[in-house]
């Protein structure tokens, strides 16, 4: 279901004793079934289904079908990222559900790849709609430690005990995000088969309010008068229609309004 990238820029830092320790503190810790993915070589372990060897190896392709299918097997997957700085691993940091980068010394340079990631995903096509970019958001971030700086590891057998806390909880936070997204699309589905001309009726029948549904409606109709597909407008319309009050939405619809009054004039 998740997917955990320890990395670090450099060799020899640590990266797969720090990811090791994580995913058998998880193990011995938590309820959840885990799993590991090691770009090079295991010395001193033993390859299973659990327990992936020479990930860099398999082709692309193979890599990322590798990783769907493990994500429906298992809660949570620690993938050890080390290899210094390789086409490979950076090809595959992107789809991680949370990136850490190991090592204080490198807290500027995850920063600088946290904002590359993000950056690059605006130009990506999967990631264009709404919904898209609700799941989209979940990718490659890099979350801070107590103190207030941004994560990067100097591992030690002390610290694994926080950072394994830390996974955790981000596992849990994750979980939640995907509950939230899962109920978001349902809600979507169930409008976008609402017949146009009946969306403020469909909208009180699913529990809006009367009046924000008729709102939502006429906003949608402003939309479409200014050019929009319709279902471009309700898909664009959609976070403001689940997030936003009635005064909000009206604030919102009535901006509009002024500036369409602007260009008239």
């Amino acid at each position: 279901m998740y997917l955990v990238g320890f990395y670090s820029p450099k060799a020899k830092s640590g990266v797969t004793e720090l990811s090791l320790s994580i995913y058998k503190w998880l193990k011995r810790n938590t309820y959840l079934s885990a799993a590991f993915i090691s770009y090079g070589t295991l010395e001193k372990e033993e390859p299973s289904n659990e327990l992936v060897h020479e990930f860099s190896k398999l082709s692309w392709a193979e890599q990322k079908r590798k990783v769907k299918k493990m994500k429906k097997e298992y809660d949570i997957i620690i993938y050890d990222a080390s290899s210094q700085l390789s086409e490979g691993v950076l090809k595959l940091l992107p789809i991680v559900d949370r990136l850490f980068v190991v090592g204080e010394e490198h807290k500027d340079f995850a920063v600088k790849l946290y904002q590359t990631i993000q950056f690059n995903k605006i130009f990506d096509k999967s990631v264009k709609s709404f919904i898209s970019q609700l799941q989209g958001n979940k990718t490659a971030i890099i979350r801070e430690n107590k103190e207030g700086r941004v994560i990067g590891f100097n591992y030690s057998e002390k610290e694994a005990n926080d950072i394994g806390q830390m996974v955790y909880t981000d596992y849990v936070t994750y979980y939640l995000e995907m509950k939230f997204i899962e109920k978001n699309k349902k809600i979507y589905n169930k409008i976008r088969k609402i017949p146009k001309e009946e969306l403020h009726k469909g909208l009180y029948e699913l529990g809006i309010d009367f009046e924000k549904a008729l709102l939502f409606h006429k906003f949608i109709v402003l939309r479409e008068v200014l050019g929009q597909d319709y279902n471009e407008a309700l898909e664009s319309l959609f976070p403001l229609l689940i997030h936003s009050s009635f005064d909000e939405l009206l604030q919102k619809f009535q901006k509009e309004l002024y500036i369409i009054a602007q260009f008239k004039i």
